[in-house]
């Protein structure tokens, strides 16, 4: 289980990182840039709920940025960024689902409420991809 706990805190870092270099793709305050803000608020949350189930659990939390990061800001444009961050995102929800079996009580109510905030995220994602210009 930590191993499942560092490595899903890796990559919400990762996508807190890159969320911050995709929000620039946007006007500030525009409706996509928001989206994109209220995502990255979620993940960076997201790493403080991991770690605080590392904590619990007397195990060191890593430090490393998942290589979603890399791969995400590799990406050129908007829409195929967005499209690339809800791909990141479904992965991030098949995770948590295969998981929560293996889950403790706490860390399986953690994962369900950051599944739920995923889906969100990809719903709002999928409303902004159809908004932006092609």
């Amino acid at each position: 289980m930590h191993d499942f706990l560092n490595g899903m805190l890796e990559a919400e870092r990762a996508g807190a990182k890159a969320l911050v270099v995709f929000m620039e793709d946007h006007p500030r305050q525009s409706e996509a840039w928001k989206v994109l803000r209220a995502i990255q608020n979620d993940e960076a949350h997201n790493c403080a709920l991991i770690g605080k189930l590392l904590e619990k659990s007397g195990t060191p939390y890593s430090h490393a940025t998942g290589e979603f990061y890399d791969k995400a800001v590799a990406v050129q444009g908007p829409r195929a960024r967005l499209a690339y961050l809800v791909r990141g995102l479904k992965w991030a929800v098949k995770r948590f689902e295969e998981a929560a079996p293996t889950l403790g009580p706490e860390a399986r109510d953690v994962f369900a409420k950051m599944r739920d905030s995923h889906l969100r995220s990809i719903a709002a994602c999928e409303r902004v991809l159809q908004a932006l210009p092609r």
